[in-house]
């Protein structure tokens, strides 16, 4: 009989996701064809062709299917079809979308946009649908604990050259036509199933005993990975493997860190939802080919910022007036791209591209003709004021007028502009290093405009990062919240309850954090935070010893700011902070303790001493204010939701993602009612600091007996928006 070869399309022609929908659509369908005796083979291919499938719809996790096929039992049902079936890859083809294309008998993709992979541990879960099962039999088991474990995503050639897929499209024919092709091959072959293949219990064992020695804890975040590994090693037997693999599956949607990291996906989506913008006019959007942008400083956040433009495609007139500091910068990129080019990240040709699109200039002049200028130069107002007084006259009418400011108002900025342009500036503060850090703040100044706003939300995304729209506030919601954790970290080091590395440690070992506040400090720069203070008039003057005009009864440790001036030790750019650091160790970025550190911070210590604190108490002394300070910035209309708080600690700070971020750990972790209990106790203890002051927010989720998620479901849309008109 000759070949008649079926293909059936599925999904919703964008991502195709595998909700209820799409798997009982493609279901029915192959029942259809089973039937028909003239379809003699099958090409499952995403409807649109542009893309596979992104995977299971996560919002049904948590949820067993009933009346519907699960993602189980349709690759099952695949895999034990009748009649061969070829996945055709084109875009993704990711968690359940690759575990549905293991089950077809073979699989084709396309070279130039196949990306396959099982990401499902980032969002704390494992491959509920055979994945666990089938890639190592296909792979080879230490390659598929690499991609499981990891959530690597591989290219169509690397898929091929891994046994992965079977064949790649050549230029001269369709993806379709490629399946079809192979479809018809597979007619006259036995069918291929990967539940076929038999695995060596022994050498499966053997392997996931090594790599389990390399993985983090499961109380430390790696719950789903150790999970993830439980289920390869159970994949010698088939049949046993696929129960055990549904048994964990289930376990890790139902586990704290599985909730965890499945809200920091969706919060992460949530924020980056902007109004449509298709329809309006700006060159942002409607220009092809390169833009010229402009970057104002040329330090290390500045030349940051022109490297994520320029590799985004833009042309980046990059200003610094000081010669010797542009020069500088120009040598940073320069020094950038020939590592990227080295590691493998950008090929030679793209290396040279950039360095091509660099305009560098000292005349803030050169930016006539840029559609965006970014501002990035030292904390100062009236520095920024007078480079926004230019930019006014200088840069187009509908140029986004920007700044990175981390604690100046934007619309103190503002003012240096004239009435037409104040609706094109905003804030669009970068976290340092802007090249590497993924989040971004998107200020909103009070004439902001709308368009604006989503403008740059677009952008961000463009550009590779998160994007998260805050309000106008002193030091927005990142800032704002860091300052009092780090301010009552400095307060354990004169109370003499802690060390500076008890303190970091409890945050990392403990807690989770990617790095403690004074290696935090020492990083970023300890003087940034001094000038900081400095400029808000709360630290004591260097030359009068008066203390500053705005500090009040405020409760305050000047530890930190005599580290700077009197010690000198401003971090890793000195080799000397709040640790010392040596270039033979770890490159110079590694802390030791430091012994001057040490006896400089007995001359606070109080006369009686005090007993230690533990872990957990340094934990809640030093978190517990930050979270209240989330609080009333979501009261205070800040912040539009508890879930863009949680990205920003997240991406921003480095909060671990298997606790959800700050917002998600008070109410799933910490419980409201012992915050609030906490909250009240240190307030009575230390008096002077107004961050221990409850928020009026939290008591009200406390008194409803609700915790903030829920109360902002409720609420959200009628009581808590933010002042700048989103």
């Amino acid at each position: 009989m000759a070949s008649n070869v079926a293909v059936l399309e599925f999904g919703d022609g964008k991502l195709n996701p595998l909700g209820a929908r799409a798997r009982n659509e493609i279901h029915s369908k192959l029942e259809k064809f089973k039937a028909m005796d003239s379809v003699t083979s099958v090409v499952l291919v995403g409807k649109g062709g542009r893309q596979f499938s992104a995977g299971a719809d996560m919002t049904e996790f948590g949820i067993p299917p009933t009346d519907v096929i699960s993602m189980a039992g349709l690759t099952h049902y695949v895999e034990s079809y009748p009649k061969p079936i070829v996945a055709a890859i084109a875009g993704v083809a990711l968690g359940g979308g690759l575990e549905l294309a293991l089950s077809c008998h073979y699989r084709v993709a396309d070279p130039q946009t196949a990306k396959l992979g099982l990401p499902e541990v980032q969002v704390g879960v494992i491959p509920g649908a055979g994945g666990t099962q089938r890639l190592p039999r296909l792979l080879g088991v230490e390659k598929a604990l690499k991609m499981v474990l990891n959530g690597i995503q591989i290219t169509g050639p690397t898929a091929l050259d891994w046994k992965l897929v079977d064949g790649l499209k050549n230029p001269k024919q369709s993806l379709i036509d490629c399946g079809t092709q192979w479809a018809s091959w597979a007619e006259l072959m036995p069918l291929s199933r990967a539940c076929d293949i038999s695995l060596d219990r022994a050498h499966v064992e053997t392997l996931c005993d090594n790599v389990k020695k390399t993985l983090p804890s499961a109380e430390q975040g790696g719950f789903g990975v150790h999970a993830a590994l439980k289920a390869i090693r159970a994949s010698s037997n088939f049949e046993t493997g696929m129960e055990t693999e549904n048994e964990l599956f289930w376990e890790t949607v139902g586990h704290p860190q599985g909730k965890a990291r499945q809200h920091a996906f969706f919060a992460i989506r949530t924020a980056q939802k902007g109004k449509p913008i298709k329809n309006w006019n700006h060159p942002l959007i409607t220009k092809q080919g390169s833009t010229t942008v402009g970057v104002v400083g040329a330090g290390l956040m500045g030349s940051g910022i022109a490297i994520v433009l320029l590799q985004s495609g833009f042309t980046v007139r990059l200003v610094d007036i000081n010669e010797k500091a542009l020069q500088k910068g120009v040598a940073f990129l320069k020094r950038t791209a020939a590592s990227y080019v080295k590691r493998g990240k950008w090929s030679l040709k793209k290396a040279e591209s950039i360095n091509k699109a660099l305009k560098p200039t000292t005349k803030l002049t050169e930016l006539k003709d840029c559609v965006l200028v970014v501002e990035a130069v030292l904390e100062n107002l009236n520095i920024k004021r007078k480079i926004f007084e230019t930019l006014n006259r200088v840069a187009p009418q509908n140029a986004l007028l920007l700044s990175n400011t981390s604690s100046l108002s934007i619309d103190s900025i503002a003012l240096a502009l004239s009435h037409e342009r104040r609706p094109f500036c905003a804030g669009w503060h970068f976290f340092s290093p802007a090249h590497k850090m993924k989040l971004v703040e998107i200020v909103v100044g009070e004439e902001s405009s709308d368009e604006t706003i989503s403008i740059l939300q677009n952008l961000t995304k463009r550009i590779g990062k998160i994007g998260v729209v805050v309000g106008n506030c002193d030091g927005f919601v990142g800032n704002r919240m860091f300052n009092n954790y780090t301010g009552e970290a400095s307060f354990l080091l004169s109370e003499g309850v802690a060390s500076v590395q008890y303190v970091d440690n409890a945050l990392t070992k403990i807690h989770g954090m990617a790095l403690g506040p004074f290696q935090v400090g020492d990083l970023a720069g300890n003087e940034i935070g001094y000038y900081i203070r400095k400029e808000k008039g709360i630290i004591r003057d260097t030359n009068t010893n008066q203390i500053g005009p705005n500090r009040g009864n405020m409760r305050y440790s000047e530890l930190g700011d005599d580290l700077v001036t009197k010690l000198g030790r401003h971090g890793h750019k000195t080799g000397k902070g709040w640790y010392d650091y040596d270039p033979k160790i770890g490159k110079g970025r590694k802390g030791i303790p430091s012994e001057e550190v040490s006896k400089f911070i007995q001359q606070y210590h109080p006369r009686i001493k005090k007993a230690p604190l533990t872990p957990q108490e340094i934990i809640e002394r030093v978190l517990f204010p930050l979270v209240n300070e989330g609080f009333k910035i979501l009261e205070e209309g800040h912040a539009q939701r508890p879930s863009d708080i949680d990205v920003v600690y997240i991406y921003g700070y480095g909060w671990p993602v298997w606790r959800g971020g700050p917002m998600f750990w008070a109410d799933h972790e910490v419980g409201l009612p012992y915050l609030l209990q906490q909250l009240q106790r240190f307030e009575k203890q230390f008096s002077g600091s107004d961050y221990f002051k409850p928020s009026q927010l939290l008591e009200t989720c406390v008194k409803l007996g609700v915790t903030l998620e829920k109360y902002y479901k409720k609420k959200q849309q009628n009581s808590h928006r933010i002042k700048s008109r989103l």
